[in-house]
């Protein structure tokens, strides 16, 4: 009931809420100079804002779908397993946990998001086509992909990397929730003498908005690995090896620090609204509808 409700929020969020369209334009910033505005109307120009959607079908869709149950799963599975690890405290099991859900998400998401990535940052999209033409050219971008760049380990292209990324995401994201919590917990329950200070429940809306603030500083923290998955996997570079430090060094010596500061940074405003905002729906506001479905009290608090 959760994996479906989860799926189906995250949907919704991508689809309706703003979601895909600013990964979209994250994605187009890491891998071009154009400014957010020249983005938008390039996305726009042809199809309206209907435009903001390319890729979402099939690719997104389905990367929408598999994102709370495989990363649900592998949480799930790695919490059980340092369970037995009982040196460790239960808030580092929490964190660690976080970070094996994001490695399995990694893999099962990083072929869509390739194919999706492709669809984003190849031009063609953006000028022919209605909606349902788009989807069935990216549907058939995938059968193009596999015969022309090596079967279907080509799906695998900046795998390594993603799974890499998904664990630093999901272990910084954990971790300053973790964090930010424990924080406004000590301002909240300043009385408590308690040592159990984890243990201590606050309301949903106050865990979203604890969500919300990990999320951020979450972002902030990854930003340089999210640019070169984009890197990766852009359209211009299909049938390409492509050497992240090679990446690194030339930007470095053509453009100095501030050239490498700046191409590490790319994407970041929409980024950061993107996990704040993705990290609040997965990790609190799904558990929220869960409960308001099946009736538990959501603003239940400990009284002290």
């Amino acid at each position: 009931m959760k994996l479906v409700i989860s799926g189906g929020v995250t949907i919704v969020f991508e689809a309706c809420g703003g979601g895909h369209y600013l990964e979209m334009l994250k994605i187009l910033k890491q891998t071009s100079n154009d400014t957010y505005w020249t983005i938008t109307k390039r996305m726009t120009a042809s199809k309206g804002i209907i435009g903001v959607l390319d890729g979402f079908m099939p690719w997104g869709m389905i990367q929408s779908m598999v994102k709370g149950s495989s990363f649900g799963f592998g949480q799930a599975a790695c919490k059980v397993a340092l369970e037995q690890v009982t040196f460790m405290p239960e808030w580092q099991r929490e964190i660690l946990s976080g970070g094996g859900g994001g490695v399995v998400q990694g893999v099962v998401m990083s072929p869509t998001l390739l194919l999706k990535t492709r669809v984003m940052t190849d031009p063609r999209f953006r000028s022919t086509g209605g909606f349902l033409s788009t989807s069935w050219h990216s549907l058939k971008l995938g059968k193009e992909l596999i015969v022309t760049e090596g079967g279907l380990m080509s799906l695998t292209k900046g795998m390594g990397i993603f799974s890499f990324k998904r664990f630093c995401d999901w272990t910084t994201r954990y971790g300053f929730c973790v964090m930010v919590e424990h924080f406004y917990k000590k301002q909240k329950f300043s009385k408590y003498d308690g040592d159990d200070l984890f243990g201590l429940k606050i309301s949903k809306p106050e865990q979203m908005a604890c969500s919300l603030a990990g999320g951020t500083l979450s972002a902030l923290a990854t930003v340089p690995i999210d640019v070169m998955v984009a890197t990766i996997q852009q359209a211009n570079k299909k049938g390409e090896k492509v050497s992240v430090i090679e990446i690194y060094k030339t930007e470095l010596r053509e453009k100095g620090v501030s050239g490498l500061v700046q191409l590490s940074t790319r994407g970041l405003i929409p980024r950061v609204a993107h996990v704040a905002l993705t990290v609040m729906i997965m990790k609190t506001m799904s558990s929220w509808i869960y409960d308001v479905i099946t009736k538990k009290p959501v603003f239940e608090e400990d009284e002290l």
